[in-house]
């Protein structure tokens, strides 16, 4: 089986995104009995999309863990949840800014996650990892793609699980930002990850 692994490349302020990096740090591994392959997105919800697509055809993955950045979070989020609704506080990447938009137009309110996220959550905190499920995936563009992984799967029929999780800000990103803000290292985030695939590896 493979779990294809998914981060995000920088936008807005920020100038890195520990989700690309992270993405990039296990593409190739072997963790059980799955392969781990990434994918890197734009912050751009159309040509997210295409890259996914041509993905999800091309690896048939057995799972999906989109990775994103959520300045403001202490601790690592397994969203439960993906919303229906674009509402972005500032533009993406190509200067796209919905306001109250459908995700899909004609899609269902809300997708939940179909990986095992308490078990994930059980898991890295057993880890010494500091987690916990959260119930917002927000409405920017990590909830878009999530919510768009999932209604491609369920149109598609196939049994793919999927979910998101989002990690908080690096340490030198709050330094370079002098922000008040919480961060968390690179080697614990990639500690994370991994017990991640573990998790869901374990549950295929």
């Amino acid at each position: 089986m493979i779990i294809l692994v998914t981060g995000f490349e920088p936008f807005g302020a920020h100038a890195v995104n520990p989700s690309e990096g992270l993405a990039k740090a296990v593409d190739g591994r072997q963790v059980g009995a799955c392969a781990v392959r990434s994918l890197v997105l734009p912050v751009h919800h159309a040509s997210a999309d295409a890259l996914m697509a041509g993905a999800l055809e091309e690896l048939e993955p057995g799972a999906v863990i989109h990775l994103g950045l959520a300045a403001g979070r202490a601790r690592i989020a397994v969203e439960r949840v993906a919303i229906n609704v674009m509402d972005y506080e500032i533009p993406d990447t190509r200067g796209f800014q919905p306001r109250g938009e459908a995700c899909i137009a004609g899609g269902p309110e809300a997708y939940f996650s179909t990986l095992p996220v308490d078990a994930i959550v059980e898991a890295l905190r057993g880890a010494g990892i500091p987690a916990y499920v959260s119930s917002t995936a927000g409405t920017y563009v990590c909830n878009r793609t999530l919510y768009a992984t999932l209604h491609a799967l369920a149109r598609s029929g196939r049994p793919t699980r999927a979910g998101l999780i989002h990690l908080p800000l690096l340490p030198a990103m709050v330094a370079a930002g002098g922000a008040d803000q919480p961060s968390m290292d690179f080697p614990l985030m990639l500690r994370a990850v991994e017990v991640a695939l573990d998790t869901v590896a374990g549950a295929a």
